[in-house]
């Protein structure tokens, strides 16, 4: 618990004191976002907003995906402990009894 109290600590303070430098990741476009007119900053905000909601949607399916599925994990190791396979009738060779002819 406290290496996790540590590392949120040691994040929000990263991120608090890196604004300016989030800032300068293109320096092209920081420029020419600078020298626009406020309506023209407003529309670059919706058009980064825009983008941010298709890799949000991905994240967000993929991290569902995946607590489903432990979730689902979990049922049947509930319903199965000895295994989901164990629950199933073999099949295959080892499934058809053997018959003796000669004794």
């Amino acid at each position: 618990m406290k290496a996790l109290l540590r590392c949120a600590a040691i994040a929000a303070a990263g991120l608090a004191a890196a604004p300016r430098l989030l800032a300068q990741g293109c320096a092209m476009c920081y420029a020419a976002a600078q020298a626009q007119d406020a309506n023209a900053a407003r529309h670059l905000d919706y058009a980064i907003l825009a983008l941010l909601i298709p890799s949000v949607s991905l994240f967000a399916g993929v991290f569902i995906f995946a607590l489903r599925r432990s979730i689902r994990a979990e049922d049947e190791a509930i319903l199965f402990p000895a295994g989901r396979a164990a629950s199933r009738p073999m099949a295959g060779p080892a499934a058809v009894p053997t018959v003796s002819l000669g004794q």
